[in-house]
């Protein structure tokens, strides 16, 4: 099937979480969609996202003309690191509520039934998989323009455009639409907490989270808290995460 001519004919939801892989995606469809009848959804997490990229993607949509398709949109009835605290730190799987209370809940009110993601092949191990049009969740019908992209694609395009990157990128090795990530790389979470902000409401979660239970949580929470007591500062680049 040709993506194309495929959104060409249907209405659909831009998911846009402030990376450069979604802005990529947005970028992809200006360039390639004629119509008009599509949506931008872009999904705080609430308590885990970085103020900075909120603002960045309001600017960006600002930019590009697209501040009437934004809807930014979050869970008022939870908070992540109260969660954390109740819940244990996510993971991939049945257990990784923080997809699914945070942001598929979001998705089923906000969006329309076929969405556009940055998600790629290069991701991670369990995105290998991932195919240019495919089924989520039972749910979604999930459209993947990038899933074959290298990351020296992603970057020619948002240079073709003239964006800028998310400015949490050079602070935190990261978009800062999760603050908190099981997954973040050991530079992201060093970056991550030399911010005493999020160093303060970080630590404070994963101090009650039990964790003899797994040992998947008993290795991030160990990550996390060896990072904490490592003062020196790292090297990055707006490309890590």
């Amino acid at each position: 099937m040709n993506v194309v001519d495929y959104l060409n004919s249907v209405r659909f939801t831009v998911l846009f979480s402030g990376g450069k892989d979604s802005l990529a995606a947005l970028l992809w469809v200006l360039d390639n969609i004629d119509h008009g009848d599509w949506n931008i959804l872009y999904i705080e997490v609430t308590g885990n996202t970085h103020p900075l990229c909120t603002e960045y993607v309001e600017r960006i949509c600002d930019v590009l003309g697209l501040s009437d398709k934004l809807v930014i949109a979050k869970r008022k009835d939870l908070d992540f690191f109260e969660c954390i605290e109740k819940w244990g730190i996510p993971i991939i799987g049945k257990y990784r509520w923080c997809l699914w209370q945070f942001k598929v809940k979001v998705i089923e009110k906000h969006a329309y039934p076929i969405q556009v993601t940055g998600m790629s092949r290069r991701d991670s191990f369990r995105r290998k998989k991932i195919k240019l049009i495919d089924v989520f969740w039972r749910k979604f019908i999930v459209v993947n323009p990038l899933y074959n992209w290298s990351k020296e694609d992603i970057l020619k395009i948002v240079k073709k455009h003239e964006m800028e990157i998310n400015p949490c990128y050079r602070k935190y090795g990261h978009s800062g639409n999760c603050m908190f990530c099981p997954y973040h790389a050991k530079n992201q979470i060093l970056l991550t907490l030399q911010d005493p902000y999020w160093r303060k409401k970080i630590l404070s979660a994963l101090s009650k989270v039990r964790a003899e239970k797994s040992p998947w949580v008993r290795k991030i929470k160990a990550e996390w808290m060896k990072a904490s007591k490592q003062l020196t500062l790292v090297q990055h680049g707006w490309d890590s995460g």
